[in-house]
């Protein structure tokens, strides 16, 4: 009887050990080919809070409660009391009667400011052709006394006087591209106005000059005008100051038509990946790729190559707040082993089990032989 259960033990021990070493192996192979992909162990949220902190000291409240408030909706930043209450005191210093009457009369006077009402009484002053005047006497008097002058200043001047003339003559037809110059004319005093618009600006305004008329840089402006009803003035420069061309304004269109006001921070905390966003991500629900972009333009890279559902089903727990496909423990252990497992052991786990095949292969034949 022992040595029937000896027999049984020894028949069924090899088998089995067969068996595990298949699963061990297919599991390995199976977690290098996913790193292969994406390996999610270079993924780390940011933590908004530093940065936020800098722009406090810098007094840039603005940018501070946008910042915040862009990571705030997650659970990592959401249960952090510290976010709440670095929040909470922007939005007081915000809304106090001093500070707003403060930035109302910085953009009358210096003609820019940081806060949305003091942009708006600033664009409000350049909308007005007083405004055109004034900066083309400015220039005027700079090039009277041999000082530098500004032609991009001159040129926008010139299109906004064009471009007002205009407005009257077709009753306000011409308003939005008007709007748009008085946007650029923005940009330029607060030094968010990119080099190649500024360059084709000046060939603009030299044509317009000739054909008194502004119907020809309709094109250009059309997108700026869209930025600026979609998102506003403080969005429109943040997004306007990174693009290179005017592709990439265009594409800037589509990108805000996606994601709204949160559109500059995404931009920010992804460092300008508009060609993921427009092309490599453009069936991506919104959602998702915001809650990627928490893991910066790395999070970008990882959804575009894993695929939605993988991606939030990889990242764990945290995304349990997004819809997703996979559901279950295996699922979750998997996930746990793809981020902790180290690669070599799972090099070695693969290469190991498939030499011991190949030995066992060896003997079988040796002894058939």
């Amino acid at each position: 009887m022992t040595m029937l259960i000896r027999f049984w033990m020894k028949s069924l021990y090899k088998p089995f050990i067969y068996i595990f070493l298949l699963l061990l192996i297919s599991l390995s192979l199976l977690l290098l080919q996913e790193r292969k992909v994406f390996d999610i162990r270079t993924l780390t949220q940011t933590d908004p809070l530093p940065h936020t902190k800098a722009l406090i000291q810098e007094k840039k409240y603005a940018q501070a409660e946008e910042y915040l408030s862009y990571f705030i909706y997650y659970p990592y930043v959401n249960e952090n009391p510290e976010s709440h209450q670095i929040l909470k005191d922007i939005q007081i210093k915000r809304n106090s009667y001093a500070y707003k009457k403060e930035k109302f009369i910085e953009g009358i006077v210096r003609g820019k400011s940081d806060e949305d009402i003091g942009k708006a009484s600033a664009i409000a002053s350049d909308f007005l052709v007083i405004g055109d005047i004034r900066d083309l006497s400015i220039e005027g008097s700079n090039y009277y006394h041999d000082k530098k002058v500004d032609s991009v200043v001159v040129a926008l001047s010139s299109l906004g006087l064009i471009a007002t003339l205009s407005t009257i003559y077709t009753l306000g037809a011409t308003t939005p591209i008007k709007t748009s110059i008085s946007v650029l004319k923005y940009a330029k005093r607060a030094n968010k106005l990119p080099l190649w618009l500024s360059n084709r600006l000046v060939k603009e305004a030299k044509l317009a000059k000739k054909s008194y008329s502004v119907k020809h840089i309709e094109k250009l402006l059309s997108p700026i005008n869209r930025l600026y009803q979609r998102v506003g003035l403080n969005q429109t420069l943040a997004l306007l100051k990174n693009t290179k061309n005017f592709t990439e304004l265009k594409s800037l269109t589509k990108i805000t038509a996606k994601f709204g006001s949160k559109s500059p921070v995404l931009l920010q905390v992804t460092k300008g990946e508009i060609n993921y966003l427009t092309k490599n991500l453009s069936k991506a629900s919104s959602k998702n790729i915001l809650y990627a972009s928490t893991y910066g333009e790395k999070g970008l890279k990882a959804i575009s190559k894993m695929g939605e559902a993988k991606f939030i089903s990889r990242m764990g727990k945290s995304s349990n707040l997004l819809k997703t496909g996979y559901k279950g423990n295996l699922d979750s252990l998997f996930n746990y082993l793809l981020k902790h497992v180290p690669t070599w052991l799972l090099l070695t786990t693969a290469f190991g089990g498939l030499f011991y095949f190949l030995k066992e292969f060896y003997s079988a034949i040796r002894g058939f032989l």
